[in-house]
């Protein structure tokens, strides 16, 4: 589900996105499709094979180019209200407004904070079905594009993002099987917000729900978070 855009950014990893309102799409967006510590996937619109002629033929089964996607996690939410404090009379209710003035447009709006992890590409074969040839985790190269759209991610994308596997020693043709990769944790842990420890905290009770055969590795990264969380909380 499309979620909202991009409307600023704070940093090279550090965007802020306007959740859509009321007629804003067809399928406005619930509080539970940006939930705190929720993974989302933003087109890049500046790589090879993202040009609209390309995705129209990837569409239509024509060719296999992979499309570019950052991936985020959301860890913040600002609800943003300018007429609060504004105390006095008015002439007409909220409901006059869309009667009379449907071209008012209402200030009011619901901002996420997305912090990027990474990077994936995505193949659309030509029977429709998808699948991410290569994902890394980290600072992207690419910086995104205001009013570049946010969605949200299935589990199946979650899981492949964190599903890496090597490419194959020559000296040893089966490779190496594939395995669950975190890269991007150093990348969280260097960033000054109090938010994040719980973030990477939410995103490990995803993992262990997809990745049920690694909880014991899974367990060791939660408690060492853990831990970390409650000695800067008690300073």
């Amino acid at each position: 589900m499309i979620i909202g855009k991009i409307v600023k950014s704070d940093s090279h990893i550090n965007y802020v996105c306007q959740v859509y309102g009321r007629h804003e799409v067809e399928a406005q967006p619930e509080p539970s499709d940006y939930t705190f510590g929720r993974l989302v996937r933003i087109r890049v619109n500046s790589g090879p094979g993202n040009e609209p002629d390309d995705l129209l033929d990837m569409a239509l089964g024509r060719n296999q180019k992979p499309v570019t996607y950052a991936v985020g996690v959301i860890y913040d939410t600002i609800l943003q209200n300018p007429a609060f404090g504004s105390l006095g009379p008015r002439l007409s209710n909220e409901t006059q407004i869309e009667l009379f003035s449907p071209d008012y447009i209402t200030e009011k709006a619901v901002l996420i904070y997305i912090m990027i992890l990474g990077m994936m590409e995505q193949n659309l074969d030509e029977q429709g079905k998808q699948s991410i040839p290569s994902a890394m985790h980290g600072v992207p190269p690419l910086s995104l594009e205001l009013d570049s759209e946010i969605e949200t991610m299935s589990d199946e994308e979650v899981r492949a993002f964190h599903f890496f596997s090597d490419p194959a020693d020559p000296s040893n043709p089966n490779g190496l099987e594939p395995y669950l990769h975190m890269g991007y944790l150093p990348h969280i842990i260097a960033q000054r917000s109090s938010l994040l420890p719980m973030v990477t905290l939410r995103i490990i009770d995803q993992l262990e729900r997809l990745f049920p055969q690694n909880l014991a590795l899974l367990s060791i990264v939660k408690r060492n978070f853990a831990w970390r969380l409650k000695v800067e909380t008690t300073g």
